[in-house]
């Protein structure tokens, strides 16, 4: 690419020999910053195999990052609050009852942990329903009368009263 334009050097009152002379010298100086692409080719693919070499991203590098390290233990958490352990717990607190449950080395079971933390904030946990007695039939309806099946009728006037309430 040339600097300059002859007709813009002959306009400007430069002889032929000037504007030769222009003309070489600028083309060297041109020339000295360009290479061949066969040349620049070779360049490209040394530093994209050192790039390669530089950045070999192993499963250590991966697991001693502190991004690794946040997500495995939200992960950690999201497994625990949802596992039987925490299952007796309202679920709004299960974060605030992870938070303070001790997992470090020689802690103790969570399940005797969780038994002190209820013992502070029963306001976390649910209470208990009474499981029925086994072989009874459990009726959604009205309530039966002791010794009596429940009729339809009583189901529904049960959940009439319920209602009027």
């Amino acid at each position: 690419m040339a600097i300059f334009k002859r007709s813009v050097l002959k306009d400007k009152g430069l002889t032929d020999e000037q504007i030769d002379y222009l003309m070489t010298e600028s083309n060297r100086a041109l020339a000295a910053d360009y290479m061949p692409k066969s040349d620049l080719q070779a360049q490209i693919d040394a530093a994209v195999d050192a790039a390669k070499a530089d950045t070999q991203i192993t499963d250590e590098m991966i697991q001693g990052s502190d991004a690794y390290k946040a997500i495995q233990s939200e992960l950690d958490k999201v497994r625990a609050i949802n596992s039987e352990d925490y299952a007796g717990i309202k679920p709004k607190f299960r974060e605030q009852v992870y938070g303070m449950i001790d997992r470090s080395e020689g802690a103790a079971a969570v399940a005797e942990q969780l038994a002190e933390i209820q013992k502070g904030y029963s306001e976390y946990f649910t209470e208990a329903a009474p499981a029925p007695a086994p072989n009874t039939p459990v009726y959604s309806g009205a309530q039966p009368k002791p010794g009596a099946v429940p009729t339809p009728e009583d189901a529904v006037k049960s959940r009439i009263s319920e209602l009027w309430k």
